[in-house]
């Protein structure tokens, strides 16, 4: 996640599924004006940004290998141990 110029929150991912399947890519930083839900094929989200700014994030992070990293409801967050963040810039997230 990232704030433009403007404000304006913008996304970049790259989601698979508990099958280390790739599900979808943002292919970049991009601005989801209507918010934006990503289902795996079993119908399991794993990503759900609302529109509205002010109503939570929930989301579900595999690896490409199927191990969860990480998922939030909105309320709660548990992180597991293989989960690494690094940061990388604006730039790095548009050319991958």
């Amino acid at each position: 996640m990232a704030l433009d110029q403007e404000g304006l929150v913008l996304l970049a991912f790259r989601l698979y599924d508990s099958k280390g399947a790739l599900v979808a890519e943002s292919g970049g930083l991009e601005h989801f004006p209507d918010g934006v839900t990503v289902r795996c094929g079993a119908g399991e989200v794993l990503l759900a940004v609302p529109a509205d700014n002010n109503k939570p994030i929930r989301y579900r992070l595999y690896n490409c290998h199927g191990s969860l990293l990480t998922w939030s409801d909105g309320g709660r967050t548990k992180i597991y141990p293989l989960l690494r963040m690094g940061g990388r810039n604006q730039r790095d997230l548009r050319t991958g």
